[in-house]
């Protein structure tokens, strides 16, 4: 038995976001500690691994950790329709059970999916730099990138800089010491990655979010920030060419 009441909707709306923007299928595990997530995305590049603690949570019952398949890109068009002033109950039987609770009472049961697949381990990097700063302030930046390529080089030395370089010209941005929260470089670090897998990375962080971006040269790149209550972290792969 599984039955679960969320404390805030909009919440429960970014952190399925944030898991469906990067996998459509995968293995939800329900554990005395919460419910967790970690999957690859198809292309096999990237990594989500999302956790909601049980403090999230008005109401968390649950009769022994299992782990369900769920199709994600569902449950995110379900949980899209969610009205700010709704309540979201979950539940478990044969299907996953979703009770929105507001002027109406909507109900909705997702398929479970057969999935013998474990949760992939997670990457043991060393990394040697790292810095935190606001969402808006990197996808701002993102954005300028993009004008120039779909691709863009991620540099950490004495400070964070992102430089982007394509067939129409280049951009360099430099970020300010203002716009950095905190920034700790062990080693002058520095990566491609794809801009649009990056836009997706930072898609659930709305305004107020703190973005850590942890780098090492030719080495996947780390993106965490808070969701309320849980935390996603994704990883991605770098481009092997350079900019």
């Amino acid at each position: 038995m599984f039955e679960a009441t969320i404390k805030d909707t909009k919440v429960w709306k970014n952190s399925i976001d944030a898991i469906a923007v990067l996998i459509d299928e995968g293995t939800l595990q329900l554990t005395e500690e919460g419910l967790k997530v970690r999957a690859m995305d198809p292309s096999q590049i990237a990594m989500v691994d999302f956790e909601m603690p049980k403090s999230a949570y008005e109401k968390y019952k649950l009769d022994g950790a299992t782990n369900i398949g769920v199709d994600f890109s569902e449950l995110n068009k379900i949980t899209k329709r969610a009205k700010p002033e709704d309540k979201i109950e979950l539940s478990l039987n044969s299907q996953l059970k979703l009770v929105f609770r507001g002027k109406t009472t909507r109900t909705f049961n997702i398929p479970i999916i057969e999935s013998s697949s474990q949760p992939p381990k997670k990457p043991e990097i060393e990394f040697s730099a790292v810095v935190k700063l606001g969402a808006n302030t990197l996808k701002d930046t993102l954005s300028d990138a993009e004008l120039m390529s779909n691709h863009a080089a991620l540099k950490m030395n004495g400070g964070f800089s992102i430089k982007a370089e394509g067939d129409i010209g280049s951009a360099n941005i430099e970020f300010s010491e203002d716009m950095i929260l905190s920034l700790d470089v062990k080693e002058e670090s520095r990566s491609v990655f794809s801009i649009e897998m990056l836009n997706n990375l930072l898609k659930a962080a709305d305004s107020t979010t703190v973005v850590s971006v942890n780098l090492k040269t030719d080495a996947p790149l780390m993106i965490g920030y808070e969701i309320g209550e849980g935390k996603v972290v994704y990883f991605l792969a770098p481009r092997i060419e350079s900019v």
